[in-house]
């Protein structure tokens, strides 16, 4: 048997006693000092302490494929740092035309937009732009011009309501296959009542085919000017965008829509998010800490000196994480809920003791002399191991978690330091005095039941937590590590929302590889080799973006141009214009969309053609019905609504068909500068971008695609890259990081506790509850993020410091198996788990994905380690004396 740890440990248990004598001596001083030390620290922090979103940033930059993304960022900055701006419009050429309108708009604002690029927009490509269609789809564009060019004529010279229900009206009796034409009007009809333009497809009318979503899509690429003195960097060009859009009727009411993507505003989203959860999270955790040891404590007095020493450390904290780090990431923003969920521990249980022993009759300078003897040599122990758990992860890879590591073992280091100095200072000048009549708050929260049961079920207690390891460690190799950021980003999100929505749409591709080539030859080779892949569509670079057959397509046309021929102000200068149907009376205008309404009605047709004309003829007599209730003045607005719908999109199409007339065959050599920059960079290098075949929305495909590409450029770089590389990085940084700290751990009980049995009594809890709680991500979920993984050094904290405080207590007591239960150590450690439980639980509330799965995977991992401390640490005890013996010390 072991010598008791009051010999080994005199000398320490003397030392803390001391300082708590100087402490007390020296009260005034000391609070004054603490109090002025932590607003210090606050004060620099709050000037110094940034924050950075970025999950890339949070792995070391000294990773290979990390060299080779911020490589290309060097050489393309283009796509580094950048606001996406999402257009979609009702038809391709009012797309086309909200993305030029807005890009003009934001290129005249340099101070906020250093780079404007209209991709595939600008006049180069609105002139050439009919020779990157197909050839068959020109050759259709151009059959449909020449059966529209009699009623398009006439509806561009009158382009009024009257003038276009007369030639559908002639187009449905000739039966020309108008029909379809019949769902837009209704939509046009529609829309009006609710003031909403629906535009119609004047150009797949013309050419008698429908546009795909992705041609209805336009993008803007911005590098903007960020304000790093604001929380939010991005936010003044954001709000610049979204102001400039409204400015310039780019709604969805006019047929358009503008959203944002692309890394600053997501970034900034990110930031808003975390931080208002954290925020929130903070305050809810302080207020759950005061509740807990209301019930834990039962005095004002001792309340309010543990959560000032608490706010004390957690201020001077925060000054140590400016000074050492600077900025915080995703992970390590949380050490003050962390802070606040594992530093209350120690004043909880000195604050017991002191309690239980001034309950005892003890004065008040002995009482808390007396907790730092008993309680002191543990809490150091707890405060050393906890420490060491999260230097662990100070020399791995992942820096997120390295950031946190430092801070928090750090923390936990400052913690103690306030609770046996500043705590036993406060209490000294507001000393808690108990009643002569009230009895020693040790039992009524573990019930007595269990302590009896512990002992009597001793082995079936270990068998049953032998069979619960067996199982966690059969399923934790199933556990997965999810390695998509946007897991972790608020799904409602416009940034994140808008980037959900390209990724769905196959044709978007928003996750692409990048790679960069020495020359022409070598681009040219790595391209061919990447297309011969079968999960690569295509393997882009910038001689991809010199179409082919130009001169076939130049003589279609000009075959357009000879139908389509020169606007009538520019062939018919003098010729007047037919009056537009308003001249004749609105009265006028209504009639005969009455009259048409009645023709429709008198058609016959069948299949979709008839239900068609049956929306149509809803749509217009629910129109006839709402307009007669409305003033002349809303009449004539509700029918310009309408002509806006069935007119807009005609001089738009009309204009922009006229305009890529003058097409003329190019060569790379004539592509604009801007759109050059983005494809060969000053060295000389090229840049290759890589689509993948399949949908990249899951990870399994990812990682498929990224492992193809790098079987032919094994330096590839982009967002998948950069996903599937920072998941292994971060499992191998974990493994890492666990083992070292479990190997620490027990070597550091086994040397200050002397006994092996007894190391062995803290670790295997430990090893228990972790187990168990990476067995509940594969039963329950979450899995594993770059958020939540900060639970696993939390847990690890917290077990070792439970296991210590009850072997040390059954050691330096005698104490059996059911005595420890009904201890002030059973009561401290069941409290301080509960401070820990309800700190993190109310993160599972957030809104932010990645906080949510942090609060609820806590939350489980701290009931594993609550059940494994107060059931397995009993019953792995060797000590058993019998009831009458015990004493409840």
């Amino acid at each position: 048997m072991s010598a008791p740890p009051v010999a080994r440990g005199a000398a320490i248990a003397r030392l803390l006693a001391r300082w708590t004598e100087l402490a007390i001596h020296a009260a005034p001083l000391v609070v004054l000092l603490a109090l002025a030390a932590a607003t210090a620290a606050a004060l620099y922090a709050a000037g110094h302490l940034g924050i950075d979103t970025n999950t890339v940033d949070m792995l070391s930059p000294e990773l290979p494929w990390r060299v080779e993304s911020e490589r290309h960022k060097r050489a393309f900055p283009h796509y580094a740092d950048n606001i996406v701006v999402v257009i979609e419009g009702a038809t391709p050429d009012l797309a086309a035309e909200a993305q030029g309108r807005l890009g003009n708009a934001l290129a005249a604002e340099p101070g906020l937009f250093e780079d404007v690029h209209l991709t595939g927009g600008g006049p180069f490509f609105e002139r050439n732009a009919l020779l990157y269609v197909d050839s068959a789809e020109l050759e259709d564009l151009a059959e449909g011009l020449e059966g529209a060019a009699p009623w398009l004529g006439a509806l561009e010279r009158d382009p009024s309501l009257g003038r276009f229900l007369t030639v559908l009206d002639s187009l449905l009796a000739d039966d020309l296959g108008s029909a379809p034409l019949l769902g837009a009007v209704g939509m046009a009809f529609d829309g009006s009542m609710v003031d909403r333009v629906q535009p119609l497809p004047w150009r797949d009318l013309m050419s008698g085919g429908s546009s795909q979503r992705d041609e209805r899509r336009r993008y803007i690429e911005i590098l903007p000017r960020l304000d790093f003195e604001q929380l939010l960097p991005g936010e003044p060009a954001i709000a610049r965008i979204h102001a400039l859009s409204d400015s310039l009727s780019l709604l969805a009411s006019e047929g358009v829509s503008v959203r944002l993507t692309g890394f600053v505003p997501m970034s900034d989203e990110e930031l808003r998010s975390s931080v208002g959860g954290l925020k929130t999270a903070t305050l809810l955790a302080l207020l759950m800490v005061g509740l807990i040891l209301y019930a834990a404590l039962r005095s004002g007095r001792l309340i309010a000196a543990a959560l000032l020493t608490l706010l004390v450390g957690l201020l001077l904290t925060a000054g140590f994480a400016a000074l050492a780090v600077g900025s915080l990431n995703l992970i390590s923003m949380a050490f003050a809920v962390l802070y606040i969920g594992l530093g209350i521990d120690y004043a909880i249980h000195y604050s017991l003791r002191y309690r239980e022993l001034r309950t005892r009759g003890a004065e008040n300078r002995e009482a808390l002399k007396g907790s730092a003897a008993d309680v002191g040599t543990s809490l150091l122990l707890s405060a050393f191991t906890t420490a060491v758990c999260f230097y662990a992860f100070v020399p791995t890879d992942f820096e997120g978690v390295s950031e946190l590591g430092l801070i928090g073992g750090t923390g936990m280091l400052i913690s103690f330091a306030t609770t046996v100095t500043l705590l036993p200072a406060l209490l000294s000048l507001l000393p808690f005095r108990p009643k002569t009549d009230e009895p020693p708050l040790i039992g009524g929260v573990v019930p007595d039941w269990l302590g009896g049961w512990v002992s009597e079920h001793r082995r079936g207690v270990l068998v049953a937590a032998s069979l619960v390891g067996i199982v966690s460690l059969i399923l934790l190799p199933r556990a997965s590590f999810d390695l998509d950021p946007l897991s972790l980003r608020d799904p409602e999100g416009e940034s994140t929302a808008t980037f959900r929505d390209l990724l769905a749409d196959s044709t978007a591709a928003p996750l692409t590889i990048s790679l960069l080539a020495k020359d022409r030859e070598e681009t040219a080779e790595l391209s061919r080799r990447l297309e011969a892949l079968d999960g690569v569509d295509a393997a882009i670079w910038i001689q991809d973006l010199v179409p082919e057959a130009q001169q076939e397509k130049m003589a279609l046309i000009q075959r357009i141009g000879r139908v389509v021929g020169p606007a009538p102000a520019e062939s018919e200068p003098a010729a007047e214009s037919a009056a537009p149907a308003e001249s004749s009376g609105i009265e006028a205008t209504l009639q005969e969309v009455e009259l048409f309404r009645e023709r429709v009605r008198a058609l016959e047709l069948a299949g979709d053609d008839l239900e068609l004309a049956r929306f149509a003829v809803f749509q217009i007599r629910s129109w006839q019905r709402w307009t007669q209730t409305l003033p002349d003045q809303r009449r004539e607005r509700a029918v310009q609504r309408v002509e806006e719908s069935l007119f807009g999109g005609l001089e738009r199409s009309l204009r922009a068909l006229r305009g890529s007339l003058h097409a003329s065959p190019f060569n790379e050599d004539s592509l604009p500068a801007d759109v050059v920059r983005r494809w060969v960079a000053p060295d000389g290098s090229y840049r290759v971008e890589v689509i993948s075949s399949e949908s990249l929305g899951d990870q399994a495909a990812q990682r498929a695609f990224v492992e193809e590409v790098r079987t032919v450029a094994p330096r590839a770089t982009g967002e998948p890259v950069i996903n599937v590389s920072a998941g292994v990085a971060v499992v191998s940084a974990f493994r890492q990081a666990l083992v070292t700290a479990a190997v620490a751990t027990f070597i550091i009980l086994l040397v200050s506790l002397r006994s092996f049995s007894d190391a062995a009594r803290v670790l295997l809890p430990l090893l228990l509850a972790a187990a168990m709680t990476g067995a509940s991500t594969v039963l329950f979920g979450p899995d594993f993020n770059y958020a939540n993984v900060i639970a696993l050094p939390l847990l690890l904290g917290v077990c070792v410091d439970n296991g210590i405080h009850m072997v040390h207590r059954m050691r330096a007591s005698r104490m059996s198996r059911g005595d420890i239960l009904r201890s002030s150590t059973a009561r401290a450690v069941l409290f301080a788990s509960l401070t820990t439980i309800f700190s993190f639980g109310n993160l599972a509330f957030s809104r932010h994905p990645g906080t949510a799965s942090m609060g609820r995977l806590l939350t489980i991992g701290m009931l594993c380690v609550l059940a494994c401390t107060l059931v397995l640490a009993p019953a792995l005890a060797s000590t058993r004396r019998s009831p009458a013996r015990a004493t409840s010390d």
